[in-house]
């Protein structure tokens, strides 16, 4: 009889060994075999490549949108100062806030702050250059 037991005790052993994951991080050789053969290591292997390219997209978006936002309040500016040039001598406030816009720098900790910073100082410069246009008149 106490064969039988070991022979039980041993075969439920194995069979809680036999227990299968699909993740690849849980390691063992019956989860290897397990995710090589249902294809299931495959599928997080091409999610996770999906998920990387999405991510590569969306920064070349970002990338991009950060670059024309440069270049838009670059324009802006040039018009600012084109704009001070043709009022000539303006009062301190309007001074003060035209100076304000042309040294600003948006900055941002990550590419979407900074977008953001860039995108507030757009709308700033245009608020004073649409100002700036009404003095003109």
């Amino acid at each position: 009889m106490g064969m039988k037991w070991t022979v039980l005790v041993a075969f439920g052993g194995l069979s809680a060994c036999m227990t299968t994951s699909t993740d690849p991080a849980d390691g063992g050789f019956f989860n290897g075999v397990s995710g090589i053969t249902t294809g299931t290591y495959q599928s997080q292997i091409d999610a996770d490549e999906a998920q990387i390219e999405a991510s590569r997209v969306r920064n070349a978006n970002l990338a991009a949108q950060i670059q024309s936002s440069e270049s838009e309040l670059a324009r802006l500016k040039v018009q600012i100062v084109n704009q001070r040039n043709a009022l000539g001598r303006t009062d301190t406030a309007t001074s003060n806030r035209i100076n304000a816009v042309l040294v600003a720098q948006p900055t941002g900790n990550t590419d979407a702050a900074r977008l953001a910073a860039l995108q507030q100082s757009i709308a700033d410069a245009r608020a004073l250059s649409q100002d700036l246009a009404k003095l003109s008149v």
